[in-house]
């Protein structure tokens, strides 16, 4: 699988607060701000189900002060994907970066340590606990092609928390003119189905020939795992596609 990493400040998010951990208590005034914590990762799929992703880095800036006049001597993240903790001398830098593969909701934690063995850190509970949001965008672009390929939907990230929230379904197609003796009306269904095999919508229009059709459906709540797109059609006559597929979540998220 080839991977775009895409850097963009986008998203961003400012937390500070004076309650830190224990050792910590009111000798440290915390300061972090987060850079690209709620944005989706694009996967683009071709008709072998090749993919091609482009992803964004979450990029966490500190800035506490201490109120002891204390040196810093430690930044930490752990970003929620299974991956090790990430560490940094806060006189080389005051920035961590981190790149998430996949898609999903990853409970990362985060924190400060200073030269007093003081500490501050994210999340103070679990009720203010944000999750950084990847959600998963899927695309299929096909010309002129008798046969139009299935869409499949990898699962989110094995670490990310609970499921999608829902999925957004826009997908178009076409019956081109091609030569004359392919040339006529077709039945065009589109299959939903999920992770069980279940199909849980379907939908068929009729396309004269020159004819297109753009098929939009909203899913509440899917069932976490890999979901495929099927259209199907009724003559082998020339088709165009250009289907979109999120899996999306939004807000902030806490699955204990």
């Amino acid at each position: 699988m080839r991977i775009v990493l895409v850097l963009a400040m986008v998203g961003n998010i400012m937390l500070a607060g004076c309650i830190g951990f224990a050792e910590g208590y009111g000798s440290i005034e915390p300061g972090y701000g987060l850079g690209n914590w709620e944005i989706p990762h694009y996967f683009e799929k071709d008709e072998n189900n090749e993919t091609e992703a482009t992803l964004t880095e979450l990029e966490l800036r500190f800035f506490p002060e201490s109120t002891i006049n204390a040196t810093f001597v430690e930044y930490w993240l752990n970003p929620g994907d299974g991956s090790e903790i990430k560490r940094v001398d806060p006189q080389e830098t005051s920035v961590i970066s981190h790149q998430y593969t996949g898609y999903g909701a990853f409970m990362a934690e985060y924190g400060v340590v200073d030269s007093e063995g003081n500490q501050d850190g994210m999340p103070y509970t679990i009720y203010d606990w944000p999750a950084l949001i990847r959600s998963g965008v899927f695309y299929l672009n096909q010309s002129s092609v008798d046969e139009l390929a299935d869409l499949y939907i990898d699962p989110p990230h094995p670490e990310s928390v609970g499921s999608a929230e829902r999925i957004i379904i826009r997908s178009t197609v076409g019956n081109s003119w091609a030569l004359p003796f392919t040339s006529e009306p077709t039945d065009i269904t589109w299959n939903l189905i999920d992770p069980e095999g279940a199909v849980v919508a379907q939908h068929t229009e009729s396309l004269d020939v020159g004819d297109e059709y753009e098929w939009e459906f909203y899913f509440e709540e899917p069932q976490r795992g890999a979901w495929m797109l099927t259209i199907d059609s009724s003559a082998d006559v020339n088709l165009d596609q250009s289907t979109y597929f999120r899996m999306g979540y939004s807000g902030f998220v806490y699955d204990p």
